[in-house]
């Protein structure tokens, strides 16, 4: 608008051929910017609708439920990402994390056992941050054994995103959206699940399940 203001400031008669070629001009770029929004679309990740971020934050918290009450059938196979064995030569077995990324909770099944193998096993379920589906974007934990201790190392991720809305919704002032609605906050559960014999004692200084 700006620049179609200057140039019509500066040009006093509008003729047709002037017509013709802003015109050329106007659509070439509407064009250019059709084509890149067509082959950048392909990275844009569009975000849940409330429906289905309600059902993914309800079985999230019915989960959290679950693994409190031992119930760990509730863990689906299709959210398992991927299990690791250890063999253990101390009673004691000590849980060591790294300061970064998020906290990692820690739920174990204590079994009837003669051998001293320790089953880790890493859950993790769809995660939403601000209504977009983030897991292709996180990095699983490594967990590592060494002289008897279960390491946990976690890498921090950053997702760097731009968000636009390419329409306009008018809302009535108490019905407003909140910020604090639970629905944009982290949706998700990342589970570490040790399969231990019940001869070993697991030490977290961070807590455990």
């Amino acid at each position: 608008m700006i620049f179609t203001n200057l140039l019509t400031s500066k040009v006093r008669i509008w003729k047709p051929k002037r017509t013709f070629w802003f015109a050329i001009v106007y659509f070439s770029c509407g064009i250019i910017a059709l084509v890149y929004l067509l082959f950048v679309s392909g990275n844009v990740e569009k975000i849940a609708s409330d429906k289905v971020l309600q059902q993914q934050l309800e079985e999230t918290e019915q989960l959290e439920k679950d693994l409190k009450n031992r119930q760990f059938e509730s863990l689906k196979e299709e959210h398992l990402k991927f299990t690791k064995t250890f063999e253990a030569t101390e009673e004691n077995i000590e849980v060591v994390r790294n300061q970064t990324g998020h906290y990692l909770p820690v739920f174990i099944s204590w079994t009837d056992s003669a051998e001293n193998k320790i089953e880790a096993a890493y859950y993790e379920t769809p995660l939403y941050l601000n209504k977009v589906y983030i897991s292709p974007y996180v990095t699983a934990p490594k967990i590592e054994w060494n002289e008897n201790k279960l390491y946990i190392v976690e890498t921090e991720t950053k997702i760097m995103a731009k968000s636009m809305r390419l329409s306009m919704e008018l809302f009535n002032s108490s019905e407003y959206e909140s910020y604090n609605n639970p629905l944009n906050e982290l949706i998700g559960k990342r589970i570490l699940h040790l399969n231990v014999p019940k001869q070993f004692n697991i030490i977290d200084k961070d807590g455990w399940y």
